[in-house]
């Protein structure tokens, strides 16, 4: 399975890195800092946000919303996987946030949060799908089965406002990028790895 992983993984990367490149335009100036911190961003507050949601639903709800099949850690509300997953997902994130800047409309951080929370729903189910033909599996699994397990509308709270605070979290960290995005990267590796 780790060779299938990994193939899955630069499939992945293939994938985005193509979404990307259509969200911009031959003279969108792409700052490798930038997009350092918010990979970094991403795998931190993703990785640990996991855990805490899945944390409230057992206790509010008595069950966690999703579960982790592939590598899981922490009781399988992540995963080692995740850590990659959420910092590819920071990648996407820094075109998606550019293209959204580039635009002449008002009230831009509503409409990010507003396609964040779209978005992600598409891409588990996207991810889910892609995981099942390279792994035979799910990397998660929502227990909740109003979209086949593949996410769920049930997540959609949580993303917006996981995108309102990534708003503001990556207004402040552009500030100095590359030591956020490295303190980012250590406390997510930490998390992750040091379980």
């Amino acid at each position: 399975m780790d060779i299938n992983l990994i193939i899955f993984f630069l499939y992945l990367v293939a994938v985005i890195y193509l979404v990307g490149f259509t969200l911009v335009n031959s003279l969108t100036e792409v700052r490798i800092r930038e997009v350092y911190m918010y990979s970094g961003t991403l795998a931190l507050i993703g990785c640990i946000s996991e855990v805490a949601v899945n944390s409230f639903c057992r206790v509010v709800f008595d069950a966690p919303l999703w579960i982790y099949l592939v590598t899981p850690i922490h009781q399988g509300d992540t995963s080692i996987f995740a850590f990659f997953q959420w910092s590819l997902y920071g990648y996407h994130l820094y075109f998606v946030h550019k293209k959204i800047q580039s635009l002449k409309v008002k009230h831009k951080a509503s409409i990010f949060v507003l396609v964040l929370s779209i978005e992600a729903l598409l891409l588990e189910i996207f991810v889910n799908i892609s995981s099942n033909f390279f792994l035979n599996t799910f990397i998660f699994y929502y227990m909740p089965e109003d979209m086949g397990h593949l996410t769920s509308v049930f997540v959609l709270p949580v993303y917006v406002l996981g995108g309102a605070i990534l708003n503001e979290t990556f207004k402040r960290f552009l500030r100095d990028p590359v030591f956020f995005g490295t303190l980012s990267f250590a406390i997510a590796f930490i998390f992750v790895f040091l379980e």
